[in-house]
This record gives structure tokens, C-alpha cells and sequence, in this order.
């Protein structure tokens, strides 16, 4: 089917998922966004090109899903592993149509201006070295709040150092101009922010999607997700595929079956809000560990619900861990307030993470995972129905859960 969707504001609102990498700073790759946008205005670059940079921006990290990688990033102005999380940001925007002509700058994000390739035209050169100036000046501010970097004027001093090195002269000349405003730092705090980017959302129309653009786009979500761990690794896929073919034994109408797998492609987007260290703790989470853990669920819905047109989607995704004696969270849902869609991603969901190794255990079998779902079903936890039908196509569910497919396979 197709689906009537603003593209700003979906880019605008999946990106708050990356930021959430940042755990208390949120907000990171929407100042790139920004302060690239002003800085190409500063140097009258075409309004085509402001609208890129603001795309750039919201995305240049989406090679990075790892809390440790992310304090590397706001805290060093530069380091040996920074080219990692580019390549990575690089390879899955190529794989995803909608985003592939942005992901040249986000693979030279980090690259210093005297060592960007002579292939590259001044255009390209210019709009990648913007993104790496305003990325590093970001990490410049966020070390002025924890007693760093003392004063703005550092920060240009700093970028005048480096000027013909890291960062373009021009560009660095064009920066000083800007930064020297006072309300050029004020947009940069949140409600400030928004406000900005509301407006530019608000200049284009709705086109339409076809279902196989927005799985293209929750695939790549989906794989930032699932390299936030070594234990996560296509786990997303793995909910999603297996929850589309239970709705379909269902005889569930097609749009159902596609909001079905959307919402299990992009459930746990809410985890990369969550340390590294809780999601491979060996050990019991402690009870703050837990309630941290236990938010993700919730965070998913702050994300997708800010899309029209993803509300169900949102809900849906947010249930997973609703069970039907209301002892789930993040709601506490009693069994006649969760949907029948919602009770199949949370069994599609268990029993992929059943399935596969955690830090704390070994994955079980396909016999040992059905057995501890279906003692969930009979204690009242999860349906007995879903559970009947996953039984009787246990070896094809099996399959569906493990399936390999990615981003960069499935066309």
C-alpha cells in the first residue's frame, strides 16, 4: 500500500534515535544539522544545498550505536577510531534509496580537509568538511558544560589552529563570521531548536511512500539497533519477519501484516538510550539498571509517534513487553487493552531473544524456547492462541526468526 508521509519529518523525528546514543544529550545531530544549514547560508550555497546539509546532519552518525563510541566522539576533538563509524554511516545510507546521496559526507565526516581525496569535487569537499567543522565544534560546547572548553572564543581559536588541516580556511573564515552572533548559540538549545525545525518540516508537502521505502529506512534503523550489541546482531529482522508470518497464518488484511513488520523492525529503537554496559551485563541488573532498561519500550513511541501517519506503528512498537496479567511494562496494559497485532510482536520478540545468546546465557533451542513461551501462555502472560498457531509451525517460525537477510541483501 502506499503511504503519504512528510520525508523532513520523518528524517526529523528517526534522528532523535540516533542522538539518543548521547543517553543525556540528545539533541547532537540536530545542532549539526543546524549550525550546517547556517554555515552554508553564511557562504550563500543554493537552498538545495541547505536542505542537503540539514539531511547530513540529522544522519552523519548513524555508524555509531555504541554509548562508548559516542563519549569518544563529544569528548577528543579527534581520534585514531573516528573513520570506523563513518564507513559504517556510509554503507548503510548507500543500501537505503531514499538516503543514498548523502552518504559520500558522512564517510568523509571525520576526514581532515588537507587528506579528503582529490577525486572528490570542491563542492563535495566543502559540504563534507562542513559537517566534520560543525560536528567538532558541537564536541567543542559539550566540553564548555562539563568545564572544558571554557568560552566560545576558544572554540574559534581552536578551529583558527587547525584552519588548512582539519578544516577548510574558507570555511573556518565563514564560522568565525557566524559564531560571532549571539543568536546563532541561543538556537541551539532545545525549544529554540525545535521551533527551527518545525518550520523547515513544515515547507514541504506530503508525497507518497511505497511500503518497500519505509522498510528500507526501518531496516537501517533496525541495523543501528542491532549493532548497539554483539548479542542484538539482526535481532530486529529477526522479530519482524517472524512476527509478518504469524499475522499472516492469521489471515490478517495486508496493511495490518505491513504495520506488523515495521513495528517490529523498529521496537527497540528506544535500547540505544541504554549504556553498553547494562546491555552486556552478565550479571542481574541492578534496579535502577532495570528501570533504565525498562524504558525503551516507551522511548520507541516518543520517537515514531511524532511521524503522522506512524501512530499505530508507535503504539504497536512500544507494547512489546506488555504481557497479559499486567505486569509488563512500560504501561501495565491489562489483557483487553492490548491489540492483537501488539500480542504477536511481543511473542515474535521473545522468542527471538530466546533463541539467541545473551550475556548471561547461552541461546536455547528451538524445543527449550518454544517450552518456556508456552509456559508464559499458560501462566497468562502472553496468548495461548499465538501460541497454538507459532506450535504448529514451529520449524517455519524457527526459520522466519533466524532468518540473515539485512539491509544490503534483500533487493
Amino acid at each position: 500500500m502506499k503511504y503519504n508521509l512528510n520525508i523532513r519529518e520523518v528524517t526529523y523525528s528517526l534522528s532523535g534515535a540516533l542522538d539518543l546514543v548521547g543517553i543525556d544529550d540528545t539533541l547532537h545531530g540536530k545542532r549539526v544539522a543546524y549550525m550546517a544549514a547556517q554555515l552554508a547560508k553564511e557562504l550563500n550555497f543554493d537552498k538545495d544545498i541547505v536542505d542537503d546539509l540539514i539531511f547530513i546532519g540529522m544522519l552523519h552518525d548513524c555508524g555509531v550505536s555504541s554509548t562508548d563510541v559516542h563519549t569518544h566522539l563529544v569528548t577528543e576533538l579527534d581520534w585514531n577510531n573516528s573513520q570506523v563509524h563513518s564507513i559504517r554511516g556510509f554503507e548503510l545510507l548507500k543500501a537505503t534509496n531514499i538516503y543514498k546521496k548523502y552518504a559520500l559526507y558522512v564517510q568523509y565526516h571525520h576526514t581532515h580537509w588537507k587528506d579528503l581525496p582529490d577525486n572528490l569535487t570542491p563542492l563535495e569537499k566543502d559540504i563534507s568538511n562542513i559537517i566534520y567543522l560543525v560536528d567538532r565544534v558541537d564536541a567543542l560546547n559539550a566540553q564548555m558544560k562539563d568545564g572544558g572548553i571554557k568560552t566560545i572564543s576558544e572554540i574559534q581559536m581552536i578551529l583558527k589552529k587547525y584552519s588548512d588541516d582539519m578544516f577548510s580556511s574558507k570555511l573556518v573564515e565563514a564560522f568565525l563570521s557566524l559564531s560571532s552572533r549571539d543568536s546563532f548559540w541561543f538556537y541551539l538549545e532545545s525549544e529554540a531548536l525545535e521551533g527551527y525545525f518545525l518550520d523547515w518540516i513544515e515547507k514541504i508537502e506530503e508525497e507518497s511512500f511505497d511500503f518497500w521505502d519505509l522498510k528500507e529506512i526501518s531496516l537501517m534503523f533496525a541495523a543501528v539497533v542491532d549493532a548497539k550489541s554483539e548479542f542484538t546482531s539482526e535481532h530486529s529482522i529477526g522479530v519482524s519477519s517472524l512476527a509478518r508470518y504469524l499475522a499472516e497464518l492469521f489471515n490478517l488484511n495486508e496493511q495490518s501484516c505491513e504495520i506488523i513488520e515495521l513495528a517490529g523492525l523498529l521496537h527497540d529503537l528506544g535500547k540505544l538510550r541504554v549504556e553498553d554496559s547494562i546491555l552486556n551485563k552478565t550479571s542481574a541488573l541492578s534496579a535502577e539498571e532495570r528501570i533504565k532498561m525498562n524504558r525503551h519500550g516507551f522511548d520507541s513511541y516518543v520517537i515514531l509517534r511524532r511521524i503522522k501517519g506512524f501512530k499505530n506503528i508507535a503504539y504497536l512498537a512500544s507494547l512489546h513487553h506488555e504481557t497479559l496479567d499486567a505486569k509488563g511494562y512500560p504501561y501495565n496494559l491489562k489483557e483487553s487493552e492490548i491489540p492483537f497485532e501488539a500480542r504477536i510482536i511481543a511473542i515474535a520478540d521473545i522468542f527471538q531473544a530466546l533463541i539467541q545468546d545473551r550475556p548471561y546465557r547461552e541461546g536455547l533451542t528451538i524445543n527449550e524456547s518454544f517450552d518456556v513461551l508456552y509456559n508464559m501462555a499458560k501462566e497468562g502472560k502472553v496468548d495461548l492462541q499465538i501460541m497454538e498457531m507459532l506450535k504448529n509451525n514451529l520449524e517455519e517460525c524457527y526459520k522466519k526468526a533466524t532468518v540473515k537477510y539485512s539491509l544490503f541483501n534483500t533487493k
